[in-house]
């Protein structure tokens, strides 16, 4: 098996998301912005014969290998809820690391059903994998416990966790070296979709804004600290010293 190579690392910070699973494509691609994110990224996924190897660090306090062949790839079809296959735009490809990780994710919630969180299994979905939380796959993939500010309350906004939040906004500021993915609620504001995670692809420090990365609309969104403050849900994720 080959580890990955640092170009199919590099475009994981924008790879597009098709599946209702933002939660995987941005924080795969926060990951990859980082040094030792990108160093567990190589460490966890390999290429195989005839695909690819997923490595997942703490699943039930256990590692396991998952493997997605080519074939299962190819297989893993986007489609609508009728189940009517959608098109894939030539020009924005399914980012085949991407794909496989899908493939792994079913596969190990198949085994391991528990590791999508009961919330989780509200909307309907076509496959296992869609709909989960970052920290939940963030701690399976990399094996260390994220930072996480309001995700798992029932607040709509980190209004009530302000000061909390303004400190590692700061913190992310003087640390650019990060991994960070930041989860919107309901209403939309400053083209921030629904119920939806984001990469924090920066952190301004002149004007104390932050820059999130849309995989699914390959767009980058700005936003104040205020506004990021009273239309984000959660921020989730590591500093480069938190992986190792």
């Amino acid at each position: 098996m080959k580890p990955i190579g640092i170009n199919e690392i590099q475009n994981l910070t924008h790879a597009v998301q098709y599946f209702q699973d933002c939660y995987l494509v941005s924080s795969i691609g926060a990951l990859a912005k980082s040094s030792n994110g990108r160093k567990i990224l190589a460490q966890n996924i390999a290429h195989t014969e005839d695909g690819y190897r997923i490595k997942f660090r703490n699943i039930n306090g256990i590692t396991k290998d998952f493997f997605a062949s080519e074939k299962e790839s190819q297989d893993l079809i986007y489609m609508d809820k009728y189940l009517n296959p959608i098109p894939i735009d030539p020009s924005k490809p399914h980012n085949p690391i991407i794909k496989a990780i899908e493939v792994a994710m079913n596969k190990l919630l198949k085994a391991y059903p528990s590791k999508k969180p009961w919330i989780c299994r509200v909307p309907k979905c076509n496959e296992r994998f869609e709909f989960n939380k970052p920290s939940n796959f963030l701690e399976m993939f990399t094996g260390q416990k994220p930072i996480s500010i309001n995700e798992n309350n029932l607040s709509l906004s980190l209004k009530g966790k302000k000061e909390v939040s303004l400190d590692l906004f700061n913190k992310i500021k003087d640390n650019p070296d990060n991994s960070f993915v930041m989860g919107s609620s309901f209403g939309f504001y400053h083209g921030i979709s629904n119920t939806h995670c984001y990469s924090v692809k920066d952190i301004n420090p002149k004007y104390n804004t932050i820059d999130l990365f849309d995989h699914r609309l390959l767009r980058t969104i700005t936003l104040t600290f205020d506004e990021a403050i009273r239309h984000m849900k959660f921020i989730v994720g590591y500093f480069n010293k938190d992986l190792t």
